[in-house]
């Protein structure tokens, strides 16, 4: 048998095993965890503080289709320094709506792109997770944003990598809970390097609050 003909065999096996791991996945029951609202987020974030509730407006929900998701604003306390935080919640992908890559729609509201990276959040335990770092201007007014996709088990950057993160999760555990974290942070007079610090500090904040929003499932009794 040439080599060609045995690639073309362990080809055909991958697919068929893809296209019943696929359809024993989408025979069981997803499971859909019970979390509470969006809204018991705290409204104190370290030295931040909730000053409102932002509105989401309805297309945005429409287009999104989540199962929860809030928007917040808070302030610095000292400062009339302000940021926003988004979060968009899903309890299974595995339905026709699901969260945009925020770096898609900014342009659309007419922000600019000044800067765009990857880069790690470190936590106060010394783990560490990766987030979308993006510098946006429209006018005179220019902010920084952070965003990443939260799972029960890690952060993702990518909708690649959510996509495939996905299709593993629900063949292995049954689960494909997610969530679209952003925060907001303007850019004032003290400067690009002071928003970076303070959008950071807002994420080492929120990145544990939204782990009970990822239970582990039941075990049942054998």
């Amino acid at each position: 048998m040439t080599d060609r003909r045995i690639w073309l065999l362990w080809g055909g096996v991958v697919i068929l095993a893809a296209q019943a791991a696929a359809s024993y996945t989408l025979a069981r029951k997803p499971f859909l965890p019970v979390t509470p609202p969006l809204a018991h987020l705290p409204l104190r974030l370290g030295n931040w503080a909730f000053t409102q509730d932002g509105v989401i407006e309805p297309e945005v929900l429409e287009m999104l289709g989540p199962d929860d998701a809030l928007t917040r604003e808070f302030q610095l306390a000292g400062s009339d320094t302000r940021s926003s935080l988004f979060v968009s919640y899903y309890k299974t992908q595995l339905r026709a709506k699901n969260a945009h890559d925020p770096k898609v729609c900014l342009p659309g509201s007419g922000w600019n792109p000044r800067a765009s990276r990857v880069m790690d959040v470190r936590l106060p335990d010394g783990s560490t997770f990766p987030v979308n770092y993006y510098r946006i201007a429209k006018g005179d007014a220019e902010a920084v944003v952070l965003y990443w996709f939260q799972t029960h088990d890690q952060a993702l950057v990518f909708e690649q990598q959510l996509r495939a993160h996905r299709v593993w999760s629900a063949i292995r555990e049954n689960r494909t809970d997610m969530a679209l974290v952003r925060i907001v942070m303007p850019v004032n007079e003290d400067g690009v390097e002071r928003a970076d610090r303070r959008a950071v500090e807002m994420a080492t904040l929120i990145y544990p609050e939204m782990r009970p929003y990822f239970p582990a499932p039941e075990k049942k009794d054998q």
